[in-house]
Formats: C-alpha cells, structure tokens, sequence
C-alpha cells in the first residue's frame, strides 16, 4: 500500500531550531527544569544563571524577533528585489542574496550564531573544571547492563573532519585526553535544552517518543525485538526504545568515541541495558538482517549527499524482511511553496556550520530509499505529531509536528 501523504500543504512543522513555540509555552521553562542524573556535568550557581540568560536570548530572538524577518522581507527586501529585476525571487538562494545586506537580518543573524557559540564556549567551560571527574565517573563499571564497544583504528569521515557541526567545538568527535568524554558531556550539558527552551523534554529525548507515539497510533502492530539507532551521541532518543520495548536488544552506533562513553555511563546510571558501538552507519559490521528496526533523528542532515545513500543501502541489507527504516527531520523544501518559507528553514546551511543542511532536505528521498533497494510503494513521508516529554507524562502532546521519512522491507 502506498502510504506516502499527496497534499504539499502539510501543516509545516514546527521549528524545532527556531524557537516558535508560544510565549505561553516557552516562560515555563528554565534551566532548572533539565534532566539530572549521575555522571552529567555540574552547573554552579554562575553557570545556571547564564544558562538562564541564554534561554531568555534564545526565546527573545525566536518568539519577538524571528516573525520580524518576514515583515521585513515583504515591506522592504522583496519590493526591492521586484524593482530591480521586474519579479519576485523565485528560489531561496535569491531570497538569501537579496536579505544578505539587510540590517534587521544581520542583526538577527549575528545574535543568533552568538547564541550557539557562545553557549558551547560556556558549556566548554562547565565540562574542562570537572573534565578529569567526568572521565572517572564514565570509566566502565564490572557488571555493567549494556555494552561499550570502541574502534582505535576508526576513521572518522572526511566529510565530518572539518566542521565543529553547529558550533560545537571538535564537534563529536574530537578526543582531547585519554578515556576522554568531553565531546560527550558538553553535548548534554544542556545545549538542546536551553536552544529548544526545554520543547525536546527534560532529557532531549522528544524524537525518540514521538517515534514511539507515531508508531503506536500509525502501526500499533509493529514491536521490534532488534533496534539500531544511528548517530545516537549520547543516547538521548536511544533510551526511550529500551524503554517502549523493554525485552528488545537496542544498540546505539556513532563515530565519535568520547559520546559513546559518555552513552554507556548515561544509560548505566539511568538503568538502560543498552550496547553502543564505534561504527560508521554508512558500512556497519553488523550481519545481514540483524535488526527489525532501523531509526535516527535530525542524523541525515549532519552527513553528505553520497552519505545518506550509503546509509539507506546499509539499512536495507540490515534489515530483517519485514521490518522498518525510520528517520526523523524536517521536511523537504519542495513541501513549501513560498522561497521565504525555504530560505528560513535553510538558514543553518549558511550560518550554523550544518553545511549538509540545505543539500540533504533537496533531496528526493523516496528516490534515495528505491536506489537502496526498498519498493516505492512501501516509503513513507509523512508529519508525526510532535511529542514534548515531561517527568509524570512520557507522551504529553504539543504544538508541533515532526517530518517522518521511512521504508518497510517487504
């Protein structure tokens, strides 16, 4: 049956990244509301109040300011741009060259990179004063649950070499010490919470259950036994499968060693029994057919265009027959009519160091996953209601939606 949806006027979903929640919904969250557990880094009292600081800049640059760029657009930028070529922008590559010199978007742009590099800087900080803490905390325990399996002769990609990726300095990967975790511990020392003002939950694990929710409304008969989560970092949207399905074996993969160590404390600490592994999920080592369901979340952005190929091939021979591939993003630029809308949702490309950004959502992915080897008629592309986690409810619903891209191997 062919599930994928028809009509391009999707409700668009919200910008994860972008800050739209409602005022309402955004004034409640503080830094005080992130997720704790064992081995994360700890915040002293400066340290929190400038994470409070920039949870306030982010919301201010997202809820007052973000709707700002397209008054101005169509009050000064696009009557401009009509004045000298005689029509409007006709792809979001004009509209970005046309804005580029506009002092209200570079004034919101500039703010906007700040924020991230200047919320790792500090992130940085937090995790260098406790680093040495941090490596002993996360040093493999006798009797552990789960698994941590490292690669000393791992090669990380060429294509993910260059970027600190959004701003994040050595990005996933870099190993500034021996057992080292700092990649690691500055990822969840609550970057996402404060960018998405708490909107992924108090743990970042948003993704996860709203898989989980989408699954159980759109396929309440599927429960996977096997499941791999590519491009896991620390395993925020890899614990919450353990938890949907307690008895089925879930490992988490990622390039970079320092996340996976930080991954297997985290798991450990919180009671996950959950094995990670140092592997490219481009070409795994994994035997043919080995799981029945294969997931990442906001992954396919980060790699490259011959990347995303290569992993939908390598999902297709690793799946059971039977079972699903299911990546979630947001959705591709043709589901926007208007070049603005695609020039918003492209920013990062441009501005964020995410240079696979605007490459991988131009992408027909419906073709990506028949080159790989899954029927047409058995891709999926469609919105997923957006899930926002709290303490006492795992599947409290929001005001948003998620792009959902997935194949069943039949």
């Amino acid at each position: 049956m062919d599930q994928r949806v028809s009509e391009r006027d999707t409700a668009p979903a919200k910008e994860i990244l972008g800050f739209s929640a409602s005022a309402e919904e955004q004034k409640v969250a503080t830094f005080s509301g992130f997720g704790k557990h064992g081995v994360q880094p700890v915040s002293d009292h400066d340290e929190c109040a400038r994470s409070d600081f920039m949870m306030e800049l982010y919301r201010h640059l997202g809820h007052n300011m973000a709707p700002g760029r397209k008054d101005i657009y169509e009050a000064r930028v696009k009557p401009a741009f009509v004045k000298e070529h005689g029509r409007a922008p006709k792809d979001r590559h004009e509209v970005r060259k046309a804005v580029k010199d506009d002092p209200y978007f570079q004034f919101w742009g500039h703010l906007r990179v700040y924020c991230n590099q200047v919320l790792f800087y500090e992130n940085g900080r937090t995790v260098d004063r406790q680093l040495d803490d941090l490596i002993a905390l996360a040093k493999p325990r006798t009797g552990a649950k789960g698994k941590l399996e490292l690669d000393p002769d791992f090669k990380i990609p060429k294509y993910q070499a260059p970027f600190d990726m959004h701003w994040m300095p050595g990005s996933y990967f870099t190993e500034l010490a021996e057992d080292d975790v700092a990649a690691g511990a500055m990822y969840d020392s609550g970057g996402l919470y404060v960018m998405t003002s708490g909107h992924l939950g108090p743990y970042g694990d948003g993704g996860a259950y709203s898989v989980i929710n989408y699954l159980r409304e759109r396929f309440p008969d599927f429960a996977p036994t096997s499941i791999l989560d590519q491009g896991c970092t620390v395993g925020h949207n890899t614990l919450p499968f353990k938890e949907a399905w307690p008895d089925a074996d879930v490992t988490g993969i990622d390039i970079g060693a320092s996340v996976l160590r930080y991954a297997h404390a985290r798991s450990e600490d919180m009671g996950y029994d959950v094995a990670y592994s140092q592997q490219n999920a481009e070409h795994t080592k994994f035997e043919d057919e080995s799981f029945d369901f294969i997931t990442s979340t906001m992954f396919l952005h980060e790699t490259s265009y011959k990347a995303v190929h290569d992993i939908v091939r390598e999902g297709f021979r690793l799946l059971k027959p039977g079972g699903l591939m299911l990546h979630v993003e947001q959705p591709p630029f043709r589901w926007f009519d208007e070049p603005f809308d695609q020039f918003v949702r492209d920013w990062d490309t441009h501005n964020n160091n995410e240079p696979f950004w605007g490459p991988m959502h131009d992408m027909d992915l419906e073709e990506v996953a028949a080159l790989g080897g899954f029927a047409r008629q058995n891709v999926v592309q469609e919105m997923a209601q957006l899930i926002k986690p709290t303490e006492t409810d795992r599947y409290a619903k929001a005001d948003g939606q998620w792009y959902v891209f997935a194949a069943w191997k039949h």
